[in-house]
């Protein structure tokens, strides 16, 4: 009796089982089917109008994005709208991070910014969907665009084989690389022509210094400064050989740690020099941002890595074309220019979550803004409102403002791009069409000096769970030690005699172990492409 009621109970648990999956098969196959509501293909996006939670960082400078007209013209065109969860920079971080730690999440999230750690931990929990079906499926235009860009789909491809959040693309010319610019008024003053190598630039920085170079009669003149010394490794250390992000670097598929390179030793030195005489910034590691920005707008400047109209804060955006970029330079350490190039993708823009019940509808939506139409929507507003073309041949454009605002305001009344880091396409070929004589000059300043001698540094890749808790655990006081020693160096705080000792030290904190981690990546990386 006993075994005859096992083998019945055996029977009933067997067919519960096969019709669980059965179930499970077809639940699977109505998901993996299109709504009724859904068009694959033309517009409206859904016959039948739904409804969106939609979370994003915003500017200070937009109004509510529901009275923005980048979204009262998506949904004319879509028939999807959206109750919009919205704040500013660091508050935004604060409630992403809650919605996640609560499970309360929204069905998307636009202008995400979303780290790489961010992709790969809520990817691997499953809060965030796996895009590359939907993306096949419903996303043309992000399709043209990543066959545009062959490192893409390798850049935004997480380690475990999906796509978690969508990026946005600017290849404009001067966004490309980092700018450092030069007072030309300094150089038309002292009849000097621009340098093309360190040594050239060091004397230039003591002409600046003893030769009155904004001529006010005063010794005051600061020949070169920026925000931070942090700042200047974007700019000079590339002469010295080094072309690093985050202290990375890869060079013929190796990964090295730059800031022990010998190369890097060079840079500092040549800081310190610089310092020594007081061609450097004497407050370079104390000042403000507001005090940095004060001695520009008092012509007492004569090399910074901020843009003119910043800096100098004139009204008259022209004066930015008196302002010359610093060419890229040689060393003696280096006799080959590199500019460090910037990515064109700029990732984890966008993302559906798991609490989405219309993906495909979603992904429609946004690929919409991977098209030029939308990208321009997007970015710079309504035309006939937020911008105009200036001849029927569509040969320019300029933007719009009404009275009381300038085009910056205005501009971002309407276009969520200007101001938020979002999905869009900013393609060269079109915003230089802006009728803007200054922001043409330079580009091609840009073009013709920077541009010929772009090197990536490091590809963006991503790491594993597990090599990012162990990066997490490293950089802080790996960074830590940089900062304080690269001050040092610079200042004459430490002797260069003590260069062995930093560089154990460093290696003792874990560089070795950071750079075979991002070895791994790369390697992961190479291979995805």
């Amino acid at each position: 009796m006993k075994k005859t009621t096992g083998i019945l109970l055996s029977s009933i648990l067997t067919m519960s089982l096969l019709a669980g999956c059965t179930e499970k098969e077809d639940v699977s196959k109505e998901q993996n089917q299109p709504p009724e509501n859904f068009n694959k293909t033309n517009y409206p996006i859904v016959n039948e109008p739904i409804t969106l939670k939609m979370m994003g960082q915003a500017s200070p400078l937009q109004p509510a994005w529901g009275e923005m007209g980048f979204f009262k013209e998506m949904n004319t065109l879509t028939n999807i709208d959206f109750e919009f969860i919205t704040a500013t920079s660091d508050q935004f971080k604060q409630k992403k991070q809650l919605a996640f730690s609560s499970l309360e999440l929204p069905d998307l999230f636009f202008g995400g910014q979303f780290t790489a750690n961010e992709e790969v931990d809520y990817g691997s929990q499953g809060l965030l969907i796996p895009l590359e079906d939907l993306i096949e499926k419903y996303a043309p235009n992000l399709q043209k665009v990543m066959e545009k860009y062959p490192d893409l789909k390798a850049s935004i491809t997480a380690p475990d084989g999906h796509i978690y959040t969508l990026p946005g693309i600017d290849n404009l010319s001067h966004s490309q690389a980092p700018l450092i610019w030069m007072n030309g008024y300094w150089l038309e003053n002292l009849g000097a022509d621009r340098p093309e190598t360190t040594e050239e630039l060091y004397q230039l920085f003591k002409d600046f210094k003893a030769k009155d170079a904004n001529q006010n009669g005063v010794d005051d003149e600061i020949p070169l400064s920026a925000s931070s010394i942090k700042e200047l490794r974007f700019n000079l250390l590339p002469a010295f050989g080094i072309n690093q992000s985050s202290g990375i670097t890869e060079v013929d598929g190796e990964v090295k740690f730059a800031f022990i390179q010998d190369e890097y030793k060079a840079y500092l030195q040549f800081l310190n020099r610089l310092y020594n005489e007081k061609l450097l910034d004497q407050q370079i590691f104390s000042h403000t941002w507001e005090q940095y920005v004060a001695k520009g707008a008092e012509n007492k400047v004569g090399v910074f890595p901020t843009w003119p109209i910043v800096m100098i804060g004139f009204a008259d955006v022209t004066e930015a074309a008196k302002y010359p970029l610093l060419p890229a330079l040689t060393s003696p350490v280096n006799d080959k220019k590199i500019v460090t190039k910037i990515s064109e993708i700029k990732r984890g823009r966008f993302a559906i979550t798991n609490e989405n019940e219309h993906p495909e509808a979603t992904m429609r939506w946004i690929d919409h803004l991977y098209s030029e139409e939308g990208s321009i929507l997007a970015r710079l507003g309504v035309e006939g409102k937020n911008w105009e073309w200036t001849d029927s041949s569509k040969s320019a454009w300029r933007l719009l403002a009404p009275e009381g605002m300038n085009t910056t305001q205005a501009n971002a009344q309407d276009a969520p791009g200007a101001g938020t880091p979002i999905p869009m396409v900013i393609d060269n070929d079109f915003f230089l069409k802006e009728d803007n004589p200054t922001i043409h000059k330079i580009a091609g300043w840009v073009e013709e000096e920077y541009l010929p001698h772009v090197e990536v540094p490091f590809p963006q890749v991503y790491l594993t769970m597990d090599e990012q808790n162990t990066v997490n655990t490293l950089r802080p006081d790996i960074d830590s030690y940089i900062e304080q020693m690269e001050a040092k160096f610079v200042s004459g705080g430490a002797s260069f005699d003590e260069w062995d000792k930093y560089v154990n030290t460093l290696k003792g904190l874990g560089v070795e172990e950071l750079v075979s981690i991002h070895q791994a990546a790369y390697d992961r990386f190479a291979d995805a492409k």
